[in-house]
């Protein structure tokens, strides 16, 4: 099992990035399905459209995973301001700041769980000094009743403050955050830089200590603690029932089970330096907890053994470029996004009738390596960037993408269950109404004035 490859293709989730001028209602930046399987949380671009009184305006909505009727819509734009304001950013995604609510987490089941938002780091974005480096929370979350953002303050996890100059790009920060698959439990960890003058005051060096922490995510409160499991940690994974994590750091690559303290080192790395990466990885357990999984092999944790995946013959070895990776609860099968596939498609007349870059996605089943590749869209504006989730049960895919694209198939025989498309953006369906009076009348008030609309 290579460092690289795990991290490469353990990843869940490419950057979605969405700035004020190009973000939509429309846009799906993230989907989960509830613990009981009964509906599906997306997360996309709310509060844009002036739209706040609206019935389904909102960043995260709430779908009926059997018929896809939408339920309930949550999340504006203040929301994220009051949870993260404008001095936060996530490290790993270039430290630009939080637009948007790709970071959505699901724990429990709808109406009587929680929406959480979980950037995969945080890390201040100015006014940085030895005294203020570190965050004093992790993310937020909302409830479904009164809806109302609150932090997830971790502010009593350390004592410790770094010396690094955050002129060098070297400073204190959370991260990677790491939710379990169930949403009940995440790992955390805090970055602590020290920067060290050399004997001849000629080079300073910088070195980081990272503590493990582990969240209870209905309750918010710290349940265990370890101190330096690496010095800087560039993917993390932790189980369903929050007792055994598994890291890829700057010196190792390791699982350790937090109720005895056992630590299995599957590689190591002497000798190697810590950088920032651009994006933190996540590490998959199987339900159990007693396998790690990547896309090249099943590990047994107790026995250390590798069992290869088998990859249909003839097929390619894997897709060359991979955004997201979710395995199915009971190992059964992968389901894979390779992104920007360039598609055409001819009508009678042997003329293309749309063209230009969909997103592919594969189920890959683990016994045979049969793979089944699912229609995603034939609309030149959809199947762009986009994302998965499977059920508890294994037994459906959903799928959700930029620009309004959100479907549910059977994961066994790769049919369409339900569709949804532009979503948003048409009036029927109960969903959002974009061209909102208000907003008519503020683009009326910009053309009067002779300013461009973007």
């Amino acid at each position: 099992m290579i460092f690289s490859d795990l991290v490469k293709t353990a990843t869940l989730g490419i950057s979605l990035l969405a700035g004020n001028c190009l973000a939509s209602e429309s846009d799906i930046y993230s989907i989960h399905f509830t613990e009981d399987g009964k509906y599906l949380v997306t997360g996309g671009a709310g509060g844009f459209t002036l739209a706040e009184d609206s019935k389904h305006s909102g960043g995260i909505k709430i779908w009926n995973s059997e018929n896809g009727a939408l339920v309930e819509a949550l999340g504006q734009r203040g929301d994220l301001d009051k949870l993260f304001g404008d001095d936060y950013g996530r490290v790993g995604d270039r430290r630009w700041g939080i637009s948007n609510f790709k970071d959505v987490v699901m724990t429990g089941s709808y109406p009587n769980g929680k929406i959480l938002l979980l950037p995969s780091s945080l890390g201040r974005m100015g006014n940085l000094s030895a005294n203020t480096q570190l965050p004093e929370f992790i993310g937020g979350h909302l409830d479904f009743a009164g809806q109302n953002a609150s932090r997830i303050k971790i502010s009593e996890l350390t004592e410790k403050q770094g010396n690094c100059d955050s002129k060098t790009g070297f400073h204190d920060y959370v991260g990677p955050i790491v939710p379990s698959n169930n949403g009940k439990f995440a790992a955390i960890v805090v970055n602590i830089c020290t920067a060290t003058l050399s004997k001849d005051a000629q080079s300073t060096s910088f070195e980081y200590e990272s503590d493990l922490h582990i969240m209870d995510l209905a309750r918010f409160e710290i349940t265990r603690s370890v101190d330096g499991i690496d010095a800087g940690v560039y993917a993390l994974g932790i189980t369903d029932s929050g007792d055994r994590v598994a890291f890829v750091g700057r010196d190792q690559f390791a699982v350790l089970d937090l109720d005895s303290n056992k630590r299995r080192v599957v590689e190591s790395y002497p000798d190697n330096t810590f950088m920032i990466p651009r994006q933190f990885s996540t590490l998959q357990f199987s339900k159990d907890g007693g396998k790690l999984i990547s896309l090249r092999n099943i590990y047994d944790i107790a026995t250390g053994t590798e069992t290869n995946l088998k990859w249909a013959e003839g097929e390619s070895k894997k897709p060359r470029r991979i955004s997201s990776v979710k395995v199915a609860p009971d190992l059964s099968f992968f389901a894979i996004v390779a992104p920007k596939r360039s598609l055409i498609t001819f009508g009678e007349d042997g003329l293309p009738q749309s063209y230009g870059k969909a997103d592919k996605v594969i189920l890959l089943d683990t016994d045979t390596g049969v793979r089944t590749e699912l229609e995603i869209t034939e609309s030149m504006t959809e199947g762009k960037r986009c994302v998965t989730d499977i059920s508890p049960d294994s037994l459906r895919v959903a799928i959700g993408c930029k620009g309004g694209l959100l479907r549910v198939y059977e994961a066994r025989t790769g049919k369409l269950i339900w569709n949804k498309q532009n979503l948003g953006k048409k009036e029927d369906n109960g969903l959002i109404h974009v061209q909102h009076d208000a907003l008519q009348n503020f683009y009326a008030m910009l053309n009067s004035a002779h300013y461009p609309v973007h």
